[in-house]
Formats: structure tokens, C-alpha cells, sequence
């Protein structure tokens, strides 16, 4: 994929050169944006063979996306808001020695 990119890059350069002299001060990907979307890579492949699944429930107008199916997120609870995640009193086990049995 380097060999490819060089040789890509060369030629690019290689045809403008004649016209005027290109300077970059800039990383190569900043410098070659036009020209990075046109090489393969294993990451393109990857976001195009990824599955995009819309639930019924986001169809609905007017309504929110929630107590969905099939990895909708906090489908497990009544509401739409995720459940808490750092509880006041989370309790304590004999395990972590704590002061109090709570």
C-alpha cells in the first residue's frame, strides 16, 4: 500500500511539475486529501461492509427512538434515559472490607 501511495504521489507530482513547482508544508494527508479517498484501504472496507440497522420505533413520527429491539439502546428500561451510573448508595460486599455491611 506505501509502494502504491508513493508511486501515486510521484506520478501526481510528476505531471504538475511541469506546470509549477508543488510545496506542502503540511503532513501527507493533509497534502494529498484529493488523493487519499482513491486508494483501497482495510478501514474503507471495513465501514462499507458494516451493518446499519434502523429500528421500527426511529421510524415513528413524532415519537422518540426507545423501547426498541434488537441492539436499540436502554430497550430494557420503561423510559428512554439510560439507566444511572454512579448510584449514591451503591452498597458495599465483605469483599472490598468496607466500614459499614450496607
Amino acid at each position: 500500500m506505501i509502494v502504491s501511495y508513493m508511486h501515486l504521489s510521484t506520478a501526481v507530482f510528476s505531471q504538475t511539475n511541469h506546470a509549477y513547482t508543488y510545496t506542502c508544508n503540511g503532513s501527507i494527508a493533509e497534502c494529498n486529501q484529493e488523493y487519499e479517498m482513491l486508494m483501497e484501504s482495510e478501514i474503507s472496507r471495513r465501514f462499507l461492509e458494516e451493518k446499519k440497522y434502523i429500528s421500527y420505533g426511529a421510524l415513528g413520527r413524532d415519537k422518540p427512538a426507545c423501547n426498541g429491539e434488537r441492539g436499540e439502546a436502554y430497550s430494557k428500561n420503561e423510559g428512554c434515559l439510560p439507566p444511572p451510573s454512579n448510584p449514591e448508595n451503591r452498597g458495599c460486599s465483605k469483599y472490598y472490607r468496607c466500614r459499614s455491611d450496607s
